[in-house]
């Protein structure tokens, strides 16, 4: 469902007024009208230009197209919902301190090294501070609308609040975990095809597990021999919460006492090494501990219903064209 302070934050963003959009509709093309305001193409680029650059670095070819198609559809709808909006707050005669939209300026001026630069910026998009105070007018008035329609109307009680709890104690809980420094030695491609031992690979970290018992550093050894992604940090892992590992590690090393060095432990990949630097117990938090985090998560969850119910009734009610 979608999150209705999105609205917000892409008023943010789309920094297009009402006086741009009379001198950019002869050269830019409306692509919605919601009632009697249009929705142009340059603000759905404003907000599709970021997200391009990055699915550009993580997609190629048709993937890239579908990606972008998807993200254009959502942004376009997201215009479309703050039209909605917007304009309701007109009807219901939301009014909003002078003050408040300095206090906005006031921000956004903070983003740039000098008044210049603000100025320079703000030309090059067509726009002068009028219109930018129009902006944030616009973003104020949707924030009180907000208020009203959602925020006031949204209850949680402190049975809702237990009941959560009760139902969902697992998220409130922590698992036991560790860091560990581990050694690894690859099987050959052949062994691992066959699903053979490795007597070269088997001799070499039983070798490694010698040197350590004999007090040679675990750690130097790691950078020396070990041939897995832990190798340059001298075999030191991030926490490993129980469970997440395959059974024939998660098993041993979750049996070892801190600082215990394991037996070498066999993987289809190959042979491995684990002594455990840190361990946690797994706790579980009290409901006085989570009350806060469970009202706003119910607050969330309520609010994003009521938003999508009354964005229902505003579009059910309005003219909406997308070309």
């Amino acid at each position: 469902m979608k999150k209705w302070i999105w609205v917000l934050t892409l008023l943010v963003v789309a920094v297009v007024p009402d006086s741009a959009w009379a001198r950019r509709e002869l050269l830019d093309q409306v692509i919605a009208v919601v009632n009697d305001e249009p929705v142009t193409q340059s603000e759905l680029d404003v907000l599709l230009r970021p997200l391009y650059d990055q699915f550009r670095e993580e997609y190629r070819g048709e993937e890239l197209v579908v990606k972008l198609n998807e993200a254009r559809q959502k942004l376009l709808n997201q215009l479309i919902e703050d039209r909605l909006v917007y304009q309701e707050a007109v009807n219901q005669k939301v009014e909003v301190d002078p003050s408040e939209v300095d206090r906005a300026v006031a921000e956004f001026r903070k983003r740039f090294p000098s008044e210049i630069a603000m100025e320079e910026v703000l030309r090059e998009q067509g726009l002068a501070l009028t219109d930018l105070k129009e902006r944030f007018r616009r973003q104020a008035m949707i924030r009180q609308l907000h208020n009203i329609e959602i925020r006031s109307k949204v209850v949680v009680s402190p049975k809702e609040i237990e009941e959560f709890y009760q139902k969902s104690p697992e998220k409130f809980s922590s698992r036991e975990r560790l860091k560990t420094r581990s050694i690894t030695v690859k099987k050959s491609y052949e062994t691992r095809e066959n699903g053979t031992t490795d007597e070269d690979a088997k001799k070499k970290i039983a070798d490694i597990r010698a040197r350590i018992l004999a007090g040679q550093d675990f750690a130097s050894l790691a950078k020396e021999s070990s041939e897995d992604v832990h190798a340059e940090k001298g075999g030191l892992s991030d926490w490993v919460e129980r469970g997440t590992m395959i059974p024939v590690i998660n098993d041993v090393i979750f049996a070892l006492k801190l600082g215990e060095i394991s037996e070498v432990i066999e993987t289809p990949m190959g042979y491995h090494l684990f002594r455990v630097e840190e361990k946690e117990q797994g706790s579980q938090k009290s409901l006085e501990e989570v009350r806060d985090q469970i009202f706003e998560e119910l607050f969330r969850q309520k609010g994003d219903e009521r938003f999508y119910d009354w964005m229902q009734e505003l579009k059910k009610n309005a003219y909406i064209s997308i070309r």
